[in-house]
């Protein structure tokens, strides 16, 4: 049931970062635009990983990987480089959107933080230490604190796009 409360919060995200997307068009606010509707998208994507499960499959794929081509031995090592290697990405990608996204509404830069959650999320479950799973497991018991991180992260995306479509709507004059 748990999954299906986080599939669900995605897809009211992504219905609510729709409609500031459409709010920001209609504003004629570009780059508000662009980044509501790469929200919507993203949201979408992350709903249907979670109902999915697509990163257990690239796990699977990986492991089959290591051990049909003999490197099994050092996969911690390569598990390693891996999550760095996203974390190196994940931060230029952060330098770049807050970049790209200067000057554009507040509620925009509270989407980010909300997107870092998410992010710092999925980054924290692809590295999927054993001793963070033994911790973040923990909670109730449908909803562990790793679901607490993934939800936290979508209600403030979900909240910024709000507060974005809340704003008395303005249409720049030509």
């Amino acid at each position: 049931m748990a999954d299906w409360v986080t599939v669900f919060a995605y897809l009211i995200a992504a219905a609510i970062s729709a409609t500031a997307a459409s709010k920001a068009s209609l504003r004629r606010e570009r780059r508000d635009h662009a980044f509501w509707r790469a929200t919507a998208i993203l949201m979408i994507f992350l709903g249907i990983n979670e109902l999915l499960d697509l990163q257990t499959l690239l796990t699977v794929i990986g492991r089959a990987n290591a051990e049909a081509y003999g490197w099994y031995a050092i996969h911690r090592t390569v598990q390693y480089y891996f999550v760095a290697g996203l974390a190196v990405f994940a931060a230029f990608a952060g330098i770049a959107v807050l970049w790209l996204t200067r000057g554009t509404h507040v509620a925009v830069r509270i989407a980010l933080i909300g997107l870092g959650f998410i992010g710092l999320f999925i980054l924290l479950r692809a590295a999927s230490f054993h001793h963070l799973d033994d911790l973040l497991g923990r909670g109730f018991k449908a909803f562990s604190l790793w679901m607490m991180q993934e939800l936290l992260g979508i209600l403030i995306v979900a909240g910024a796009a709000w507060l974005y479509c809340s704003r008395a709507v303005r249409v720049k004059a030509h």
